[in-house]
């Protein structure tokens, strides 16, 4: 069980936030065109930053700003200035049908004081808040704007005066799934809370496979048909490749699961509950792979075990899911909050921490020239075995 911990920002391109002393090296002076790093845009989101004004200037002057281009783009996502002659906050956050709607606090700002800032866009509001304290809110974000290209984030952006004050510990916080496919969370969402019909050939998002993983779901069947009809199937590719890692069927003419779940030895086995779904009722069913067995659950209920996966497929590539594979007819059902879960370390390249089975497999000896993996160094770490 050999652990690197990160104590401090990654010495990289920040993709998660934007760290504090990474971007801006604890407390410094708002200038102009300061470029501090970039970020992946989430639908929902939160930024939060800690600033000290030491004086006002005459007409706007900036404080920070988060476009994806200087040059045409995506901007005030969100984006914050000083009104003239005061220390007020003037804070935008685009959305659809008003790139510069926002919401400005009455409250000013104290000089020579530090104040923790926090601009929150969540469950179709944006939130300001000082010092965890609410002054400010906007019920119009349904739809906030939500760029796919990575956003640049300046601390003083290029066509303002700079902001008489000093800004430290920026930070950019998911509060949603990251467009593109969410490659560095251990839980990925492929889909939200609305049920949705299960479709023939359905594809909604790719995945980095585990050896110990949870597929967790909610599905309302409607009806029954004749022959195995699909629900969920995930696979490195439609043409060859891996598939059932895993998979889910209807039986014919019945609500009952066929579940598979690919191992060693065997890439159609499984585990099929006995107990049917109940129609029009909605129930969260989990699939389980870890410790050397396949467990399905019904509403946190075990209903199903198999003792036979101590070795899983786990395939490197990246894992495409679908809701209806392309092959069988689609259940008759409908399908929500689609859930991979990672158990186990990730097939890939180690880059945040060395994970216990992979690198070591548990207890072993000590051996000349053992090579286990590699990290990525921070300025704070903290080493454990």
């Amino acid at each position: 069980r050999v652990f690197y911990k990160h104590l401090g920002p990654v010495m990289r391109r920040t993709r998660g936030r934007v760290g504090p002393r990474k971007m801006l090296g604890g407390m410094v002076r708002v200038r102009r065109n300061r470029f501090v790093g970039t970020v992946r845009a989430t639908k929902s989101y939160q930024v939060s930053f800690k600033i000290r004004p030491y004086g006002t200037r005459p007409g706007w002057s900036n404080v920070l700003h988060f476009m994806t281009s200087t040059r045409g783009g995506i901007r005030r996502i969100p984006a914050v200035w000083f009104y003239s002659r005061s220390t007020r906050l003037h804070i935008r956050a685009g959305r659809r049908g008003n790139h510069n709607d926002g919401c400005d606090p009455k409250k000013r700002l104290p000089k020579h004081k530090t104040t923790k800032v926090t601009i929150r866009v969540a469950h179709g509001r944006l939130d300001v808040f000082f010092n965890r304290k609410l002054v400010c809110r906007s019920r119009n974000y349904r739809h906030p704007t939500t760029p796919k290209k990575r956003v640049k984030v300046y601390v003083g952006d290029p066509w303002h005066r700079a902001a008489p004050a000093r800004v430290s510990r920026v930070f950019y916080k998911h509060l949603g799934p990251v467009p593109g496919g969410a490659r560095r969370r251990s839980g990925t969402k492929m889909i939200k809370h609305k049920l949705v019909p299960v479709r023939r050939n359905r594809f909604i998002g790719t995945i980095r496979a585990s050896k110990g993983y949870q597929v967790s779901f909610k599905i309302r069947p409607h009806g029954t048909r004749p022959g195995r009809s699909n629900v969920l199937h995930f696979m490195t590719s439609t043409r060859g490749g891996i598939r059932r890692i895993p998979a889910v069927w209807f039986y014919s003419r019945s609500t009952r699961l066929h579940i598979r779940a690919g191992r060693r030895g065997n890439h159609n086995d499984g585990c099929d509950p006995k107990q049917r779904l109940p129609k029009h009722k909605t129930t969260k069913v989990t699939i389980r792979v870890a410790h050397g067995r396949l467990d399905v659950f019904f509403n946190r209920k075990l209903v199903c075990r198999s003792r036979n996966y101590r070795h899983p497929t786990t395939p490197k590539k990246r894992v495409k899911v679908y809701v209806g594979d392309p092959w069988h007819r689609a259940a008759p059902a409908r399908v929500s909050r689609v859930f991979y879960k990672h158990l186990g370390p990730v097939m890939r390249r180690t880059r945040g921490r060395v994970g216990p089975r992979k690198m070591l497999g548990g207890m072993v000896r000590v051996r000349r020239n053992r090579f286990v993996g590699t990290v990525r160094a921070t300025k704070s770490y903290q080493v454990s075995f």
